[in-house]
């Protein structure tokens, strides 16, 4: 981080001669990959959360392990340090950092790591920057909605630094809310279990409206990108689970359908849990990730999962196996000693959801357009910041699932399904989507903005055309409007 000797996700660099704080955002692979139990010496800064993951599952010395509080400024080495909730896996944070520098002046700097961007957001960053070193920032502060809201109204600090999840920065990736999603899955899951007839029902009239779909759009099967780790074949995946098929079945009823929810690492968590709580049934998952989740230190959690795979209807399992031949072969181990007819399967991740949600839509490239002058003159006039981030956000011209537009049950479209088996892919992400992207960056204050996901030269291009083009829109609305939020500049660290 500029002015420190701190790094941020960089343990792939092993032992850095001039690092003396390693933090780490959360405990997915591709953040602490190069972490290991041995051969590593530094200290590393965190959530309580992510510190229980390091620690049980790497093998970590808890000696090199420093849990930091949630929504407390902290020092750390003369920094000033804040961990904020990323909203994206449990003990995921954004990172704040307060770098006192010669004269009396401040470098703010905000490392997003994953996150899904909101308000709430903007308006913790806000509150916290707006407060003096000398005071305390603590939860009950960033708890106050109206108070986190006046600072942000009020007058913006600048931010000298943003490090940026741009996972989705392509206006193509538009995500319903997040809570939209889970009472969708919830009430179908409901449905599915006490009407014989809505599954079927659901499952045609997805298919009827995606034929005429095709009709317009080129729909293919679009893979779920490859994990960090090397993924193991399936059936070395059951193996552990068939030393489990001794006990006995745990209900009687001629006919029981098994919801299965693909998981990463840790994730995906609030949507098994509503799953389980409109089934009012319990949660399997093998004993690793059981043993991962007890890291959550969550009681309420812990109370909903059981170690009788045939007690339980809901099953968390790998997001690999989450396809028609994994929840086949799933379905055909389970039935040797349970009641299971059926699966119903769901893939809660962005990477296959595109535009106005049809699975699996190919679509090129979107380059950024104009905002027609009408409308950017009645946003300058106003002067209102709000409104420019708005047409920012939907300067692609494609809707924005995020904002406005209701996801229910009539959304959920199978991406496969046979006699016994259905999957469901579920706009259910925890990332940012490109129009959450855009009011973010945009509500802040910052002078660079820096990316920290990279994909293909072209898509690269593409996100740094997307943030230049905002940067453009900003300085102009600068200039007309008066409202002095300078524009930002981009580090383009794209070949």
């Amino acid at each position: 981080m500029p002015g420190t000797t701190f790094t941020v996700d960089a343990f792939k660099y092993g032992s850095l001669d001039f690092c003396t704080a390693y933090f780490l955002t959360h405990f997915h692979s591709d953040h602490y990959g190069g972490l290991t139990k041995t051969g590593f010496s530094g200290h590393i800064y965190c959530s309580r959360i992510t510190a229980n993951c390091v620690t049980r599952k790497i093998g970590v010395s808890a000696k090199q392990v420093h849990p930091l509080p949630m929504n407390t400024r902290c020092i750390v080495q003369d920094v000033y340090v804040t961990l904020l909730d990323a909203e994206h896996c449990p003990g995921a944070a954004i990172i704040l950092f307060e770098v006192p520098v010669d004269g009396g002046k401040v470098v703010r700097i905000v490392h997003t790591g994953d996150f899904r961007a909101s308000r709430r957001h903007i308006d913790q960053i806000a509150c916290v920057f707006t407060t003096p070193l000398v005071s305390p920032v603590l939860p009950e502060m960033l708890s106050d909605k109206d108070r986190c809201q006046d600072a942000a109204d009020n007058g913006k600090p600048q931010i000298d630094y943003v490090y940026l999840d741009t996972t989705y920065l392509d206006p193509t990736y538009s995500f319903p809310c997040q809570r939209q999603v889970i009472a969708a899955v919830g009430e179908a899951c409901h449905k599915i279990q006490s009407c014989p007839e809505f599954l079927p029902s659901l499952i045609t009239q997805a298919r009827d409206s995606q034929r005429r779909h095709s009709q317009k759009h080129s729909v293919v099967d679009t893979p779920t990108p490859q994990p960090a780790r090397k993924s193991v074949q399936i059936t070395q995946w059951f193996k552990p689970l068939q030393q489990l098929f001794s006990a006995p079945p745990a209900s009687k009823n001629k006919r029981r359908t098994l919801f299965v929810v693909g998981t990463y690492t840790i994730g995906k968590e609030k949507l098994f849990v509503e799953i389980a709580r409109r089934l009012q049934a319990k949660i399997y998952m093998t004993p690793e990730k059981r043993k991962l989740l007890n890291c959550l230190e969550s009681p309420g959690l812990t109370e909903l999962l059981t170690d009788d795979m045939y007690e339980a209807q809901v099953h968390a399992v790998s997001m690999n196996v989450v396809n028609m031949r994994g929840m086949t072969e799933y379905l055909q181990a389970v039935r040797q000693k349970s009641t299971f007819t059926s699966i119903v399967a769901f893939s809660p991740t962005g990477w296959s959801h595109a535009g106005s949600y049809f699975p699996a839509v190919q679509a090129p490239l979107v380059q950024p357009q104009g905002i027609a002058a009408a409308e950017l003159d009645a946003i300058y006039a106003s002067g209102d910041i709000a409104g420019l981030v708005d047409a920012l956000a939907v300067s692609a011209r494609l809707n924005d699932d995020s904002s406005g537009r209701s996801f229910g049950i009539n959304r959920l479209k199978p991406r496969g399904s046979s006699n016994s088996v259905t999957i469901f892919p579920v706009p259910y992400s925890e990332h940012s989507s490109f129009a959450e992207l855009a009011r973010f960056v945009c509500s802040l204050n910052c002078k660079q903005v820096v990316p920290t996901v990279f994909s293909t030269p072209d898509k690269n291009r593409q996100a740094g055309g997307w943030l230049q083009h905002w940067n453009d829109l900003k300085q102009q609305f600068e200039e007309r409007a008066g409202k002095g939020f300078p524009a930002f500049g981009v580090i383009n660290l794209i070949s």
